[in-house]
Protein backbone atom coordinates (compact mmCIF):
# COMPACT_ATOMS: atom_id res chain seq x y z
CA UNK A 1 0.00 0.00 0.00
CA UNK A 2 1.11 3.72 -0.80
CA UNK A 3 0.76 4.63 2.96
CA UNK A 4 3.73 2.22 4.30
CA UNK A 5 6.25 4.41 1.93
CA UNK A 6 6.60 6.93 4.71
CA UNK A 7 7.85 4.24 7.64
CA UNK A 8 11.27 4.80 6.87
CA UNK A 9 10.70 8.73 6.54
CA UNK A 10 8.87 8.20 10.59
CA UNK A 11 11.88 6.35 11.84
CA UNK A 12 14.33 8.71 10.52
CA UNK A 13 12.45 11.94 11.93
CA UNK A 14 12.01 9.59 14.91
CA UNK A 15 15.93 9.34 15.23
CA UNK A 16 16.09 13.33 14.94
CA UNK A 17 14.28 13.40 17.96
CA UNK A 18 15.61 11.42 20.12
CA UNK A 19 19.27 12.75 19.37
CA UNK A 20 17.78 15.87 20.60
CA UNK A 21 16.84 14.54 23.77
CA UNK A 22 20.40 13.20 23.49
CA UNK A 23 21.36 16.67 22.79
CA UNK A 24 18.79 18.10 25.49
CA UNK A 25 20.76 16.03 28.53
CA UNK A 26 24.01 15.75 27.72
CA UNK A 27 23.50 20.04 27.29
CA UNK A 28 25.34 20.45 23.34
CA UNK A 29 23.72 22.44 21.10
CA UNK A 30 21.00 22.25 18.61
CA UNK A 31 19.10 20.93 20.99
CA UNK A 32 15.98 23.15 19.74
CA UNK A 33 17.04 22.68 15.99
CA UNK A 34 16.54 19.08 16.21
CA UNK A 35 13.43 18.66 18.38
CA UNK A 36 11.81 21.04 16.74
CA UNK A 37 12.70 19.28 13.08
CA UNK A 38 11.74 15.60 14.69
CA UNK A 39 8.96 16.77 16.22
CA UNK A 40 7.15 18.54 13.29
CA UNK A 41 8.57 15.91 10.73
CA UNK A 42 6.71 13.69 12.25
CA UNK A 43 3.44 15.17 12.88
CA UNK A 44 3.64 15.88 9.36
CA UNK A 45 4.85 12.29 7.82
CA UNK A 46 2.70 10.81 10.02
CA UNK A 47 -0.81 12.99 9.11
CA UNK A 48 0.45 12.27 5.02
CA UNK A 49 0.66 8.69 5.67
CA UNK A 50 -2.73 8.85 7.32
CA UNK A 51 -4.71 10.69 4.54
CA UNK A 52 -3.03 8.42 2.08
CA UNK A 53 -4.54 5.78 3.26
CA UNK A 54 -7.76 4.68 1.84
CA UNK A 55 -9.77 2.60 4.23
CA UNK A 56 -9.46 4.30 7.81
CA UNK A 57 -10.69 2.52 11.02
CA UNK A 58 -11.54 3.63 13.94
CA UNK A 59 -7.97 2.12 15.38
CA UNK A 60 -6.57 4.59 12.76
CA UNK A 61 -8.17 7.94 14.33
CA UNK A 62 -7.00 6.90 17.32
CA UNK A 63 -3.30 6.10 16.08
CA UNK A 64 -3.46 10.00 14.57
CA UNK A 65 -4.47 11.14 17.47
CA UNK A 66 -1.84 9.74 19.79
CA UNK A 67 0.96 10.44 17.64
CA UNK A 68 -0.36 14.27 17.41
CA UNK A 69 -1.12 14.86 20.71
CA UNK A 70 2.32 13.07 21.78
CA UNK A 71 3.99 15.31 19.16
CA UNK A 72 2.15 18.54 20.31
CA UNK A 73 2.66 17.50 24.16
CA UNK A 74 6.11 17.06 23.71
CA UNK A 75 7.11 20.39 21.79
CA UNK A 76 4.89 22.46 24.26
CA UNK A 77 6.91 20.90 27.35
CA UNK A 78 10.42 21.29 25.31
CA UNK A 79 9.79 25.24 25.08
CA UNK A 80 7.68 25.76 27.63
CA UNK A 81 4.96 27.36 25.82
CA UNK A 82 1.80 26.75 27.83
CA UNK A 83 1.03 24.38 31.34
CA UNK A 84 -1.69 22.56 31.56
CA UNK A 85 -0.86 20.32 34.05
CA UNK A 86 -1.57 16.15 33.13
CA UNK A 87 -4.25 16.73 30.37
CA UNK A 88 -2.30 15.59 27.56
CA UNK A 89 -0.68 12.90 29.73
CA UNK A 90 -3.94 11.31 30.54
CA UNK A 91 -5.07 11.80 26.82
CA UNK A 92 -2.11 10.07 25.74
CA UNK A 93 -2.35 7.42 28.76
CA UNK A 94 -5.89 6.76 27.85
CA UNK A 95 -5.07 6.35 24.09
CA UNK A 96 -2.27 4.14 24.35
CA UNK A 97 -3.92 1.69 26.74
CA UNK A 98 -6.78 1.71 24.42
CA UNK A 99 -4.16 1.18 21.13
CA UNK A 100 -2.44 -1.48 23.24
CA UNK A 101 -5.20 -3.59 24.18
CA UNK A 102 -7.14 -3.47 20.64
CA UNK A 103 -3.78 -3.54 18.10
CA UNK A 104 -0.78 -3.73 20.58
CA UNK A 105 -0.42 -7.01 21.80
CA UNK A 106 -1.12 -8.61 18.15
CA UNK A 107 1.46 -6.09 16.81
CA UNK A 108 4.30 -7.47 19.27
CA UNK A 109 3.50 -10.94 19.26
CA UNK A 110 2.53 -11.74 15.13
CA UNK A 111 5.66 -9.85 13.92
CA UNK A 112 7.41 -12.29 11.17
CA UNK A 113 10.95 -11.92 10.40
CA UNK A 114 12.25 -11.73 6.59
CA UNK A 115 15.75 -13.45 7.71
CA UNK A 116 16.46 -16.53 9.88
CA UNK A 117 16.38 -17.77 12.97
CA UNK A 118 19.82 -17.11 13.59
CA UNK A 119 19.75 -12.99 12.68
CA UNK A 120 16.45 -13.32 14.59
CA UNK A 121 18.16 -14.43 17.62
CA UNK A 122 20.82 -12.00 16.87
CA UNK A 123 18.19 -9.22 17.04
CA UNK A 124 16.82 -10.46 19.82
CA UNK A 125 20.49 -10.19 21.88
CA UNK A 126 20.74 -6.55 20.31
CA UNK A 127 17.57 -5.61 22.04
CA UNK A 128 18.41 -6.95 25.03
CA UNK A 129 21.92 -5.16 24.80
CA UNK A 130 20.31 -2.14 23.75
CA UNK A 131 18.11 -2.08 26.61
CA UNK A 132 20.76 -2.81 29.43
CA UNK A 133 23.42 -0.19 28.21
CA UNK A 134 20.50 2.75 27.56
CA UNK A 135 19.39 1.73 30.77
CA UNK A 136 22.96 1.78 32.70
CA UNK A 137 23.32 4.90 30.38
CA UNK A 138 20.53 6.51 32.92
CA UNK A 139 21.46 5.34 35.91
CA UNK A 140 24.76 6.42 35.75
CA UNK A 141 24.17 9.52 34.32
CA UNK A 142 21.88 10.48 36.82
CA UNK A 143 23.78 9.24 39.63
CA UNK A 144 27.00 11.10 38.40
CA UNK A 145 28.96 7.81 38.13
CA UNK A 146 31.92 7.77 35.68
CA UNK A 147 31.12 6.60 32.01
CA UNK A 148 27.29 7.69 32.47
CA UNK A 149 27.56 10.01 29.09
CA UNK A 150 29.34 7.41 27.01
CA UNK A 151 26.99 4.42 28.15
CA UNK A 152 23.87 7.02 27.84
CA UNK A 153 25.07 8.01 24.28
CA UNK A 154 25.99 4.42 23.38
CA UNK A 155 22.61 3.39 24.14
CA UNK A 156 20.93 6.20 22.14
CA UNK A 157 23.08 5.41 19.34
CA UNK A 158 22.32 1.72 19.47
CA UNK A 159 18.56 2.91 19.98
CA UNK A 160 18.77 4.31 16.16
CA UNK A 161 20.63 1.67 14.97
CA UNK A 162 17.77 -0.55 16.25
CA UNK A 163 14.63 1.51 14.51
CA UNK A 164 16.44 1.46 11.32
CA UNK A 165 17.51 -2.88 11.36
CA UNK A 166 13.80 -3.27 12.86
CA UNK A 167 12.93 -1.95 9.15
CA UNK A 168 14.61 -4.16 7.23
CA UNK A 169 14.03 -7.54 8.82
CA UNK A 170 10.28 -7.05 9.65
CA UNK A 171 8.54 -8.70 6.74
CA UNK A 172 5.75 -6.44 5.96
CA UNK A 173 4.11 -8.54 3.26
CA UNK A 174 1.43 -9.72 6.62
CA UNK A 175 0.56 -6.09 7.44
CA UNK A 176 -0.26 -4.87 3.75
CA UNK A 177 -2.32 -7.98 3.40
CA UNK A 178 -4.19 -7.52 6.85
CA UNK A 179 -4.88 -3.61 6.10
CA UNK A 180 -6.23 -4.44 2.77
CA UNK A 181 -9.03 -6.66 4.31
Amino acid sequence: MQYKVLTFPLRLSLIILIFGALFKIMHWPYVTQLMLIGGVLIGILYSIRFIKKVYKSKLDYIKLSLVLIWVFSYLVKVFHLFNMPYVFEILLVTLFIYWFFVEGIYYFKNRKYRSNKLIKGIYYVFIVVTFVTLSCGIIFKIQHWPYGAILFTLGILQLCMLLILDYFLIDRSQENRRDKK
